[in-house]
């Protein structure tokens, strides 16, 4: 029998691991520690760390912050200038699926916060055939880009000696709690195999039959474990030491001139925003994977928050749940052919095949203790905006 959580909508089995403390989910466990911890406390911690940082710093920037450009991005760098007073590096991995809100919010970021910054755009080739395998082998898109998102970074740091890198939210606390917030837990070679990359390795995307060139490959490896601890590099989230709550805080990044996004699949304009297939072609395959869209993740995140109910969000997770995918534009942009196109549809989508068609359903209800944290998203006109192709 599935056990699900008596709290929120989580259930077994879940990508990161969830465990059950009688009948509520370890994530809602570990979230209540948001309610008891002394944040003021967390947070004069954290400078500590980073003074301790500071005075062996040789390099012009502070930090590394990475960045796709969504609203958590704004609220990590309002933090990191305004509150804790630091000189950033700004790095981005261009995945190639930018559109035009997406690009609009990048490049705002950058000029909002006045910051130095670095866009890395990977070989198209070698991308696209990445994505290809990860697709056929593993129902996953994001792969390739998540890999080099989580070791990119680390590359510069290494190479500019910047020791540390400021990143948002621990994904693995936050949704399933596999630690405590005052474990302080930093960044790891091992952390990003487990939870980011889902136990994937690089070894089993560039053999039997992936058409890549090896020598392009470097950044897709998170760097030799000898070299981060020589240059003494840290990762540090910012989640451990402010208290986490995605939808108030992303909302106060308005100010800052992000623009949220419309989408169909949830009520989240925030995260994500400016993606042509993070609730498209993604969220598709996240159903076929796991059994969910990403729908349920905010949901279970905002009952903990306490901006819904239980029953509310059971209601609001079968309504966007069955909101209707078009896959065409991604297989287009990927090169597939009609054919081929169809054949994958009809071969290896038949468990999703009901959400392939159909019209968007109807308006739905949100209870104001959660709309008023929502603001009106802008609809995207371009998808699949490709700046920088990498040779």
């Amino acid at each position: 029998m599935v056990k699900e959580c008596s709290n929120c909508l989580y259930r077994e089995p879940h990508p990161f691991g969830l465990s059950f403390i009688d009948s509520e989910c370890a994530g809602c466990f570990t979230h209540k520690e948001k309610d008891v911890l002394n944040w003021n406390g967390r947070l004069e911690q954290l400078k500590e760390i980073i003074e301790r940082h500071k005075q062996s710093n040789k390099s012009s920037y502070d930090c590394i912050v990475p960045v796709v450009g969504d609203a958590e991005d704004y609220f990590v760098l309002h933090n990191v200038i305004n509150v804790l007073g630091l000189k950033p590096l700004v790095v981005c991995v261009n995945d190639y699926f930018y559109n035009d809100i997406g690009w609009q919010n990048l490049h705002n970021l950058i000029t909002v916060f006045d910051v130095d910054s670095m866009i890395y755009n990977p070989d198209m080739h070698l991308y696209k055939e990445m994505i290809r395998t990860t697709l056929r082998r593993h129902d996953h898109i994001l792969w390739p880009a998540i890999a080099l998102r989580t070791s990119y970074p680390v590359h510069v740091a290494v190479s500019r000696k910047i020791p540390l890198i400021i990143w948002g939210q621990h994904q693995a606390i936050e949704q399933v709690g596999k630690f405590s917030h005052v474990d302080s837990v930093t960044m790891s070679d091992w952390s990003r195999q487990q939870h980011d990359l889902m136990d994937i390795t690089l070894q089993q995307q560039v053999g039997n039959g992936a058409q890549v060139n090896t020598k392009h490959l470097n950044y897709y490896r998170y760097p030799d474990i000898k070299k981060v601890s020589q240059k003494k590099v840290t990762g540090i989230y910012l989640s451990n030491y402010i208290r986490w709550d995605p939808l108030s805080q992303n909302q106060s990044m308005l100010k800052y001139g992000f623009c949220p996004e419309y989408q169909s699949a949830t009520y989240d304009p925030y995260e994500k925003a400016g993606s042509s297939v993070y609730y498209h072609i993604h969220d598709l395959l996240k159903q076929k994977r796991v059994g969910y869209r990403k729908i349920m993740d905010h949901l279970s995140r905002d009952i903990r928050h306490g901006y819904l109910e239980r029953k509310q969000a059971k209601l609001l997770y079968n309504k966007f749940s069955e909101q209707p995918i078009d896959v065409k534009p991604f297989f287009t942009w990927l090169g597939m052919t009609k054919s081929g196109q169809q054949w994958f549809i009809k071969h290896k989508l038949q468990s999703v095949a009901h959400l392939l068609n159909g019209e968007q359903s109807e308006a739905y209800v949100l209870p104001s203790r959660l709309t008023k944290h929502i603001s009106m998203g802008c609809h995207s006109e371009k998808s699949y905006i490709s700046f920088g192709k990498g040779i």
